[in-house]
């Protein structure tokens, strides 16, 4: 897939070097945006075709929960497909009903890649 028809995803992520990794590893087969906090998240989402959203529910002291319930607000009319890979195992309390797939860290690079490529895909 040449660089230029990459698929743009959003990464949110709050530790730095977790980011760096799956950055690194993600940017084989997409164009992602990575924050380590929400800011500028809407704008990009607006703005651009974002195939995908992975986010650590934790970013941002703990409000990203409701950014994925804004994601779905303010976007009816997109099916963007949320990741969420986090340190908290809370996929069984149903804080999830926006998310696509639900991954509890310690997360591969590798699995995470392959975990978005299928969802993307799909």
């Amino acid at each position: 897939m040449a660089k230029s028809q990459k698929l743009e995803i959003l990464l949110i992520e709050k530790d730095e070097i977790t980011l760096e990794l799956y950055q690194r590893e993600l940017s084989k087969s997409f164009n992602v945006m990575a924050f380590t906090d929400l800011d500028g998240v809407l704008e990009n989402l607006t703005r651009r075709d974002i195939r995908a959203v992975i986010i650590e529910p934790e970013t941002c002291t703990g409000q990203g929960w409701d950014f994925i319930n804004t994601i779905h607000k303010e976007f009816p009319d997109r099916s963007i497909p949320i990741i969420v890979c986090s340190t908290r195992d809370e996929s069984s309390q149903n804080r999830g009903k926006h998310v696509s797939s639900y991954l509890t860290k310690p997360v591969l690079p590798k699995t995470l890649h392959e975990k978005t490529l299928e969802i993307v895909k799909s």
